[in-house]
């Protein structure tokens, strides 16, 4: 059965508990995930973002006051959506944009992290994702969350490569708020038309869930012991669908 490689019924509701969002750099938060974002906040869940890099490989040849002036910028961006999103406050974490490594400092910080704020869920990129920052921060999400067994889920998110989801969230009724929410990135919508692109990817992954959705966001979403799995946690196992 085809459903049993993708979701042919979409969630409009996601798991409750508080949820922590690990973006690699200011904007994939919006991107990658802002309808899951949105979705946590209306059921009233606890939502924490945190950036992890300050963006600033996307200057070219800058001095330090240019430079300081641009890091600035995207964040303001990202605190700009946040307000869309109605989260709060974004955290920034300040490494170096294409310095993130998968490293025991890292793992322990978001594991830290996770249990400090009594986390249920944690969003981060698909390991399936070819960006330096993102690949390591995947690696790392998935390091930290196999420590923590049942009790905590890893949703992976596509931005630059789309991934194999298990799960398929309906994004209809926000996908106009979404557009505004990417649009607060002025500054790389002026390199790329990224808004253009990611609203394509969320209107492909309403191929199979009939005319009445028109966009959704796709996830693989594993719990710590299912990490275990290499090929569930590349999405290449039969699954079956959730709704």
């Amino acid at each position: 059965m085809e459903s049993s490689f993708i979701p042919y019924t979409a969630t409009t509701i996601l798991p409750q508990g508080n949820v922590l969002v690990l973006a690699p750099h200011p904007d994939d938060e919006a991107f990658g995930c802002a309808g899951a974002i949105m979705q946590h906040v209306a059921q009233g869940n606890f939502v924490s973002v945190i950036i992890l890099t300050d963006g600033s490989a996307a200057i070219a040849h800058p001095d330090n006051d240019s430079l300081l002036k641009y890091i600035e910028t995207r964040q303001q961006e990202s605190r700009q959506a946040a307000k869309l999103l109605g989260y709060g406050e974004p955290e920034f974490w300040y490494f170096i944009d294409r310095t993130l490594a998968c490293n025991e400092a890292l793992i322990q910080r978001l594991l830290n992290t996770i249990k400090e704020k009594q986390i249920t869920q944690v969003y981060a990129p698909s390991v399936a994702e070819i960006h330096p920052d993102h690949y390591a921060l995947a690696m790392s999400a998935v390091a930290a969350v196999l420590s923590c067994g049942e009790s905590v889920s890893l949703a992976m998110y596509e931005i630059g490569v789309p991934l194999h989801p298990n799960v398929l969230l309906d994004i209809t009724p926000v996908i106009q708020r979404k557009q505004e929410v990417m649009a607060c990135f002025t500054s790389q919508l002026a390199i790329q038309k990224y808004d253009y692109q990611i609203r394509g990817l969320n209107a492909y992954r309403s191929y199979t869930l009939g005319p009445k959705v028109m966009a959704a966001e796709a996830y693989n979403v594993l719990n710590g012991i299912e990490l275990q799995t290499p090929m569930r946690l590349f999405g290449r196992s039969r699954q079956t669908s959730q709704s």
